[in-house]
This record gives C-alpha cells, structure tokens and sequence, in this order.
C-alpha cells in the first residue's frame, strides 16, 4: 500500500511540473579564446548557467571552468555555484558571478585562493559560423575581502567553440 501511495505521489508530482509554466534564460559556452588579434588561443573554457522560473520560484544553478597560460604561469577558475545571474536576451549577453577558486600554477609552486568570479559573454554569431564578430568572453577574479590577494583580468574572442545565450518557456 506505501509503495502503490508512493508511486500516485511521484506521478501527481511529475504530471504537475509537466503542465506548469516554466520558464528559463542563460548562456552555455565551451571553447578556446584569445586575443582579436592573435593567432592561437591562450585560454580554454566552460560554462552553463540558468536561471529557471517554475511555479512562482526562481532557482539558479551553474558552473564555469577556465583556464589561461600566459607568461608568468597557469591560471585555472573554478565556479562552485551560481549567486547572480544577469541576461539579455535583445543584446545576447550574460553576466553570471559567483564563489570561485583560483589556483595559479607557476615555476615557484601553486598558490589556491577563495573569490568571486564575474564572467561576461557575448554570443555574436551562430554556432559553427565564421561571419559576423566573434563570441567574447570576459573573466574577472578577486577577494574583495582581502586587497592583497590574487586578482585576475581576462578578455578574449572565442577561436574556436561557442557562446549562446537565449531563453526559453513552455
């Protein structure tokens, strides 16, 4: 009988997020970046974040990954969680932010360090088209409750990959 009660609550629960209104906005990249103006790509990334509204709720979830190499070192970012989420669906760009780790890999050793992240994308051009502007992306990394930590600042075109932003609903 709790088994059969179980299984009429799953399916009344199931049938109910299946004829609610939901609706949902974000962005969702993977790829290499770099400088306009460079040949090869310096830094590899990956991202889905979304902001999904169901029933008169709001829930947030996402991550980012990145890493760059540059002269001095390895950077790699990490996104724990989404904490805010910003689109625009007209412009086709997203800012996200959110709990980060840092991790700076160089000749002298690794250095790990708590922030915030804050990622700008923009989605210029259809997947797998060369017309128009490249895809952006831009990263900023720091602690604001320690000025004499680590902070980062990266801005690049996507060389090869994607960035879409948009939104959906049913």
């Amino acid at each position: 009988m709790k088994r059969k009660l179980m299984w009429l609550t799953v399916i009344g629960v199931v049938s109910a997020i299946a004829y609610a209104q939901i609706s949902a906005t974000g962005a969702v990249g993977y790829g290499l970046a770099g400088a306009p103006d460079a040949d090869q790509p310096n830094a590899l990334f990956g991202f889905k974040v979304a902001q999904v509204d169901a029933r008169g709720r709001t829930y947030l979830n996402g991550n980012f990954g990145f890493a760059f190499r540059g002269e001095r070192g390895l950077v790699e970012i990490n996104m724990m969680s989404l904490r805010s989420l910003e689109v625009n669906t007209e412009n086709k760009t997203a800012v996200f932010t959110g709990p980060a780790v840092a991790t700076v890999r160089t000749n002298s050793g690794v250095r790990r360090e708590r922030g915030v992240v804050v990622v700008r994308v923009q989605d210029n051009r259809p997947a797998g088209s060369e017309e128009g502007d490249p895809d952006t992306i831009g990263v900023r990394f720091g602690n604001p409750d320690n000025e004499n930590g680590f902070s980062f600042a990266y801005r690049g075109v996507v060389k090869q990959g994607d960035i879409t932003v948009g939104s959906l609903s049913r």
